[in-house]
This record gives structure tokens, sequence and C-alpha cells, in this order.
């Protein structure tokens, strides 16, 4: 045995217990305000923060400790001060910044709290729905992809695609598949008034936000169904089919991947984002990658097998996606030089 690999081991795990609870007390202070109330605020004292955020300063006091323990915060030790830096701020503080953390924060404590349904479901099989997965989770998906959306989607991924964005504006039909709160729809419908946006997702609960917000931005080229994916509408004829980071998700992704096949008109383009992870896990021995792969059977798996559905968690790789496409009828499949460390993107066509 080598001890070396033993203790090199033991320590990853007390730094991923850390790492574990350091989460969980990021997603109170973004919860609670404590990272938004500190953004521009200068050095700050626990006791001037717990006034500014009417919270308990002993609690606050720990909070900001354990804070500066992770590196998420900074202090001060001669004045007793703590300290959110310009940097801190875009990535704890501020959801427009393409580094923004805000959606992890949210969403992981949440998933965790499963665990326990888990360790029955490991047993006795089946899943945990999105709609029982726990009321924070959907607007932390949101949060999470809403930076990509907002600073990438339409001066980078969709200019990947040659010719794409003068189609848009001159105006086509666009479908945006497992479309959530609808970030990605609207944000693509505001950069081109001329076309026409359908968003699509099973789950009412954030159809009735995307419906909300569009109405609120006063977006008059967007409709909404709340529909499982597989039953697009045939009867039209889409220049432009999107699907981001939600075909694994899927119940029945095959069938799904046919319905956009079925979708597209002639000249029509899929664009497809799955995690920049790989199906090979030793692959995967890196922060992006071990945080998709661990996060599989916490969520993405679970909400497919609660239907019994196809159940391919978060990482299929250029692999899986190459071998769906193929099953589903499309002639062509590219993947695009869009660098992300988040996503990986292919363009699909009949």
């Amino acid at each position: 045995m080598d001890q070396q690999k033993v203790e090199a081991l033991a320590f990853r795990m007390v730094a991923d217990m850390a790492a574990s609870f350091s989460m969980a007390l990021g997603h109170i202070g973004d919860r609670l305000g404590l990272f938004r109330a500190m953004k521009g605020a200068g050095p700050l004292t626990s006791e001037q923060l717990a006034l500014k955020t009417r919270l308990n300063e002993r609690y606050v006091r720990e909070w900001l400790k354990a804070m500066v323990a992770a590196e998420y915060l900074d202090y001060e030790p001669t004045s007793g001060q703590y300290v959110m830096t310009p940097e801190q701020a875009s990535v704890l503080a501020d959801d427009a910044s393409p580094m923004s953390a805000g959606g992890p924060l949210q969403f992981t404590a949440p998933t965790v709290a499963n665990t326990e349904k888990l360790v029955r479901i490991f047993r006795d099989g089946g899943g945990i729905s999105y709609s029982e997965i726990g009321p924070e989770v959907p607007e932390g998906i949101a949060r999470f992809f809403g930076p990509g959306y907002v600073n990438f989607l339409v001066q980078e991924w969709l200019p990947a695609v040659s010719g794409l964005p003068e189609r848009l504006k001159a105006g086509i039909e666009v479908a945006d598949v497992g479309c959530g709160y609808g970030l990605s729809t609207m944000t693509m419908a505001a950069a081109f008034p001329a076309s026409r946006f359908l968003g699509i997702d099973y789950h009412a609960g954030s159809i009735f936000r995307a419906r909300r917000a569009s109405a609120e931005r006063r977006l008059l080229n967007v409709e909404w169904r709340a529909e499982p994916a597989n039953q697009l509408p045939r009867d039209r004829r889409f220049g432009l089919m999107c699907a981001f980071d939600c075909i694994h998700d899927m119940v029945d992704p095959k069938g799904t991947l046919r319905a956009i096949r079925t979708g597209l008109a002639d000249d029509g383009v899929f664009l497809w984002s799955e995690p920049n992870a790989s199906d090979n896990p030793l692959e995967n021995r890196h922060p992006v990658g071990k945080a998709f792969q661990c996060v599989s059977p916490l969520h993405c798996m679970t909400v497919s097998l609660a239907h019994r559905g196809e159940g391919l968690g978060t990482v299929i790789g250029e692999r899986g996606v190459r071998a769906l496409a193929r099953e589903a009828g499309f002639s062509h499949v590219e993947k695009l030089p869009v660098q992300n460390p988040f996503n990986q993107f292919f363009v699909l066509r009949t």
C-alpha cells in the first residue's frame, strides 16, 4: 500500500468536505443578501454588516470568518474589517457577470439536501421529478445559465453558425427546446425582433415565469408552451431550433431529437449544447468535469428516471451527442469552435 496515496486521498476528502460546507454557507450568504450588501461597501465590521442586513451579529461574524477561510472574501486584521474586492463582487454579487456564481450558490445546497431521498432511490430505483426537486433549484439553474445567455449567446454562440445571425435578422421561426425560465428565448427574441420564437418546456412553473417575464419586457415575438419537448409542433418549419443543456435531462431524449429533426426546415439548423465533459470518467478529474459528473445522480439523471425515462445523466460527451444524433436521423453533426469552460456546442442538419 502506498501511504502517500492514502494520505493524498484523505486530504482530498477533507478539501471536498470544506468545499461542501463553504457552498452551504455561500448559499446562506446569497439568499440573505450578505454578498450583495458587501458589494461596493468597502471594509465592514461584522456589526456593521449585521446592522445593514438586519441579521444576527454572532452568526454574521462566524459566516464572515468562514468566507475568508474559503477565500471568498478578504480580511484586514489590524482593523478587524471584512472586504469584498471588485473581483469577488463580480463572482458573488453580480448575476450579469459572465463568471457569476449566484446560480451554483443557489443550486448546490438544495440539491444536496435531497441526499436522504436518494438513499432510498439507490435501493428501490425511480427518481425525484423536477417538480419535486425543490423550489430553489429551477431558479438556481436559471441563474447558473443566465450569464452565458446574456454575455455570449447572441455575441458568440449564434455567430459560430455561418449565416445564422443574418437569417435571424431577416426573420425566421425559432424553437427553444427545454427553455426553462426562457432566458435564452428572450435574449434571442430581444436581439432579433423580425424572427418569431417558441419556448417550450414541460415544467409549467418555469413557463409561467417565462410568460410573465416576456410580458414585462414587452416581447411580442415570443410564445410559450408548457409541454414535453417530444410533443413539438409538427406543422411548423423552423429555421433554427435550440436545446441548451437539457437533452440529457429529458425523459425521452431520442423522441425529442426526432421531433426536432422533423420540425426543422430544409435549410434549418439545430444548435445543441451539452456540458463540457467527457464520457470517459478519467478525463473528468478536474473541477468542471467533477462537478458535472457528481451532480448527475443528484439531479439530471434522477429527474428523468422519476418518469421512467432514459436517464442519460449529465455527461454524455461528444461521443454521446453523435450517437444520439445518428439514431435520430441527422445527417450532419459539427462541433463548433466555441471556447467555453462549461459547455460544448454542436450544430446539426437534417
